[in-house]
């Protein structure tokens, strides 16, 4: 999978011999599209609470709102979405929070 946004935190810990990236970033973001809504809702959901990662921000601009799910031991420990005139906090990293009226105008 190749994510619109990945944020990873053990580079260093994870290059393979030809510097590829084998670890499990922690926070993903898809951005979605007419083309992939239902593979970045459903597949993609599936794939990254499965492989470890901790939070996965999906955007949608149709709706101009951001659904975050907090994965935990690979299950869904929590789940929010958020709309215009909120602000988006990350249950992973403390400082990062998204004020929704920047993103969507």
């Amino acid at each position: 999978m190749q994510p619109d946004l990945m944020i990873i935190c053990d580079l260093d810990d994870h290059l393979d011999e030809r510097d590829y990236y084998t670890g499990v970033p922690a926070l993903v973001v898809e951005v979605l599209s007419e083309s992939t809504r239902s593979k970045d809702i459903v597949k993609k959901l599936d794939l990254y609470m499965e492989s470890g990662v901790s939070e996965y921000w999906i955007v949608n601009p149709f709706n101009k709102e951001i659904t975050i799910y907090h994965f935990e031991h690979r299950d869904v420990k929590s789940v929010s979405t958020y709309k215009q005139n909120e602000t988006a906090p990350s249950s992973y990293f403390d400082e990062l929070e998204i004020e929704m009226n920047r993103i969507f105008k």
